[in-house]
């Protein structure tokens, strides 16, 4: 896989800092920003995300 090399218009966020201390692996660009895309691997970041993150109707 190929890394991202760094450019002016590829922004970090707010959360950059600690998203790299918790030990992401890999990104993609989206919006010019850098996103997280994985942390331990594709397979274990799925069920983490199955088992462990809620999903709130905000429209109410």
């Amino acid at each position: 896989m190929a890394l991202i090399a760094g450019s002016r218009r590829i922004r970090r966020t707010p959360f950059s800092e600690g998203v790299e201390a918790y030990g992401v692996k890999g990104y993609t660009v989206y919006n010019h920003m850098l996103l997280p895309t994985v942390f331990r691997s594709v397979v274990e970041d799925y069920h983490h995300l199955k088992s462990a993150v809620q999903v709130w109707d905000v429209a109410v």
